[in-house]
């Protein structure tokens, strides 16, 4: 068909952006290395000389802004962006590709209204910094070009799936998807520029919420969800001019927040042990010790996993890189798959408990604590799910001999001799964390001075080559900006959330019930565990936690005993059936069906459970530390 064609040769001339975009990541890489640069120098001359570079923190948020939008557009190329397929993936192709025709308009149709805001934020916007004097117009203008070239690649995308939806459905199903589309932005903007009579705040806030849950079943990118179903409900209540700056000054504000940074350091420091091969060391060492043990290759990889956490503090990167070096070596040695999948996809998630951890940051963020002081916390219960985890293991393997063979016993000087294989690992947890709580730097700079550090030892030990840096580079990049979108929009949501009261209005009436503590911590959890099935787990960290703070300060709850059931429960969001992240990442990386998955995780998700229940009853667990760091 002529339309088709001309569609499909539109589409290819706008694939040509993506070459700009890729250049774009790249150059932003590079300054995010000067940033990492910069903040070790001002440690070090800091500590040695007394003194410091002036406007360091300024520079680091200006340099965030550049990073996080520098690769926005790139990440939507490599379709790395967070979406949930929970109804795409049960959909035929046809129909699929038609609701694609409808949430890639929308998604469009954000990103173009972004661009607004932006361009008008950088028009508006006359201030400078503190102590620098540095505009922030061409940092936001930055952002806008940001959001032209992610316009471009969502338009790419668009024109693909209209043309494919062209020949699956006809043009006639087709025109009708894009009709449909058309009409509920004109709904959405009718909504927002007119106020509509008897609707309270309460109200409208759970009407936004079940806005953005809908946006977000339909396969709608979740950050630019989060960004449109806030702005179209703000405006319902402050008008759209107010939303449109609340939106704007929002993204621009996480994306340059310096409290966020560690986050994006953290990241590249794991990216950099991956490449740097540690985990195979780690590995290793701990066959030598446990292989022989009932089920110990399944133990020894839940221990690589933990000491693995300590450097790369995310749920998936430690199930990744050991996937790579136990399952071969489980297959061998005739473990089951059901137990050595099981085992690989639920033990990554140890990373966020095990400091540095990136869902420690995002927890301490917004819940305004200490990060130091979660990082901390952290340690023992991360330690317990361990053993949760082994205790799995060993129970499976104790009534099911054949899904774990014994292995041949190592010899003790052998043994001895590979505990030199988690020095590298012990050295760089020891530097950023003891840094961070000795007072020598702050959190922050602990995860530039933790970039650097892993740098340094995997050149020293040659196991950081010019194309593992450059890897670990390109895979920070599409992460950060995937995070930051998120968090830009959860932030623009948590003004939603705000306006609305419902956080507020919540703990008011949880409080006049006069309920017991025990029940509303229940509820929470329930709350959580249900979530967790459908909803990835940083979006639903980035909803849940400002709404059950304010809980918890009703009942004066330690916060930092909070945050760690908090991670524990985001955890398990991860590897909770149907729609655990670690589940479908392991599918692919092992080649086994989404039932063995789903199966292998059951006892995974029980021993989080007993994790989760000894850290309710001993509180202490989470808080001794920090307490005696304090004291």
């Amino acid at each position: 068909m002529p339309e088709s064609a001309s569609l499909t040769n539109f589409t290819t001339f706008l694939q040509k952006s993506s070459k700009i975009s890729s250049w774009l990541s790249a150059a932003g890489m590079v300054l995010f290395m000067l940033m990492v640069i910069l903040t070790f120098v001002d440690v070090f001359l800091r500590y040695l000389f007394g003194s410091s570079l002036p406007g360091t923190t300024e520079v680091v948020s200006l340099l965030m802004v550049v990073v996080v939008f520098a690769s926005i557009a790139a990440t939507q190329w490599q379709k790395s962006h967070v979406t949930m397929d929970i109804l795409t993936a049960r959909l035929s192709d046809k129909n699929a590709t038609l609701l694609a025709v409808v949430t890639n308009f929308w998604s469009l149709a954000t990103t173009l209204i972004c661009l607004g805001i932006a361009v008008q934020y950088a028009v508006d916007t006359p201030s400078v910094t503190l102590v620098l004097r540095v505009p922030l117009w061409p940092i936001i203008a930055f952002m806008a070009f940001g959001f032209f070239l992610l316009a471009l690649a969502i338009l790419h995308d668009f024109l693909e799936v209209f043309a494919k939806s062209i020949k699956l459905a006809g043009s006639d199903k087709t025109l009708l998807a894009f009709a449909v589309s058309l009409l509920g932005l004109a709904l959405f903007i009718a909504f927002s520029l007119y106020a509509v009579p008897g609707l309270d705040n309460i109200t409208i806030g759970i009407l936004g919420l079940c806005f953005l849950f809908i946006l977000f079943l339909m396969g709608m990118p979740v950050g630019l969800a989060l960004i449109a179903a806030s702005i179209v409900f703000i405006a319902q209540l402050r008008g759209i001019d107010a939303a449109c700056f609340v939106g704007s000054r929002a993204i621009f504000s996480t994306a340059g927040s310096y409290a966020w940074s560690p986050l994006m350091f953290f990241m590249l420091m794991g990216y950099l042990c991956y490449y740097g091969n540690f985990g195979k060391d780690i590995f290793t060492c701990a066959r030598n010790w446990l292989g022989h043990l009932r089920g110990g290759l399944a133990m020894v990889s839940i221990f690589a996993c933990t000491l693995f956490g300590a450097v790369v503090g995310d749920v998936l990167s430690g199930s990744i890189a050991m996937a790579a070096i136990a399952l071969p070596e489980m297959r061998k040695y005739k473990y089951d798959d059901t137990l050595a999948v099981g085992t690989l996809a639920c033990s990554g998630t140890i990373g966020c408990l095990i400091p540095p951890s990136t869902t420690f940051i995002i927890y301490g963020v917004l819940a305004q604590q200490s990060i130091g002081d979660l990082f901390i916390s952290g340690i023992v219960p991360g330690i317990l799910c361990m053993f949760c985890f082994m205790l799995a293991v060993w129970i499976m393997s104790l009534f099911k001999p054949d899904l774990a063979p014994k292995l041949p016993k190592v010899p003790l000087g052998e043994r001895i001799t590979s505990l030199k294989a988690g020095l590298p690992v012990l050295f760089i947890f020891i530097v950023v964390i003891g840094g961070i709580y000795g007072g020598v730097f702050t959190a922050t700079e602990g995860g530039g001075i933790g970039v650097c550090g892993t740098i340094l030892l995997a050149l020293l030990m040659r196991r950081l080559t010019w194309q593992g840096f450059l890897n670990a580079m390109k895979d920070s990049a599409k992460f950060i900006s995937m995070c930051f979108t998120v968090l830009c929009g959860a932030v623009v949501l948590s003004y939603f959330m705000a306006l609305t009261s419902i956080p507020t209005e919540l703990a008011n009436t949880i409080a006049s019930l006069e309920v017991s503590g025990g029940l509303v911590l229940f509820m929470i959890i329930l709350v959580f565990v249900i979530l967790g099935c459908f909803l990835p787990s940083m979006p639903m960290l980035l909803i849940c936690v400002p709404i059950f703070v304010p809980i918890a300060n009703v009942f004066n709850w330690d916060l930092i005993w909070f945050g760690v059931l908090i991670v524990i429960l985001d955890n398990m969001a991860s590897i909770t059936p149907p729609f655990g992240i670690n589940l479908f990442v392991m599918k692919e990386v092992a080649g086994v069906s989404l039932g063995t998955m789903y199966k292998s995780a059951i006892p995974f998700v029980i021993a989080l459970f007993l994790c989760l229940f000894i850290v309710i009853l001993f509180p202490e667990l989470a808080t001794f530390l920090p307490n005696l760091m304090r004291g």
